[in-house]
Parts: structure tokens; C-alpha cells; sequence
């Protein structure tokens, strides 16, 4: 890989980075579709920022609910892991 190839990806890296610094994510949970397997939690404390922690309420299946705390940084780890589908990272833009 030449000079000019790894300057190339490098900006391309920083100018994402910024742009989600930028923005404001925020991890909605579907309380409905929420079994309670926590597999977001981990997702989250493994690969992202580690906002979604186990709370003390409980889902209609008998599993434990998600909580959200503040700082998420929109990496969707805990849209990839979810097998219910039941939680989406929405982005709100800074005005």
C-alpha cells in the first residue's frame, strides 16, 4: 500500500469519526418485542460504548430490560445483536 492510499484511508476514518461525534445517538428499545436475553448489553460493553446496562425491570417473557444510559456513540453493535429486533439506534442531529 503506497503513502498516498493510507492518507486517503485515514481521512476517510476521521472525517466518519467526527461526523458521529457531531450527532447525538440514542438506542430505543421495544418494550413489546424485548424477550430480556440482554445480548445488546454485552454487544455494547464488548464493542461500543457501553450505554445499554441490565436494569431491574422485567419483560412480559420473564428477561430483564435494557436500560440506556448517555453516550452513545451510534457504533448499531446492539441492532446487530438483537434476535428480536427489538431495539434501533436513532440519530438526532445537533442544531
Amino acid at each position: 500500500m503506497t503513502d498516498t492510499m493510507r492518507l486517503d484511508v485515514s481521512k476517510s476514518v476521521k472525517s466518519e469519526e467526527s461526523s458521529r461525534k457531531s450527532s447525538n445517538f440514542r438506542p430505543k428499545i421495544d418494550k413489546s418485542a424485548c424477550k430480556g436475553c440482554l445480548l445488546c448489553v454485552y454487544a455494547c460493553g464488548k464493542f461500543g460504548a457501553n450505554v445499554l446496562v441490565e436494569s431491574e425491570e422485567a419483560t412480559s417473557m420473564g428477561g430483564v430490560l435494557p436500560s440506556v444510559e448517555e453516550g452513545c456513540i451510534g457504533c448499531r453493535w446492539c441492532e446487530r445483536f438483537c434476535p428480536d429486533f427489538a431495539i434501533s439506534v436513532e440519530e438526532e442531529e445537533e442544531c
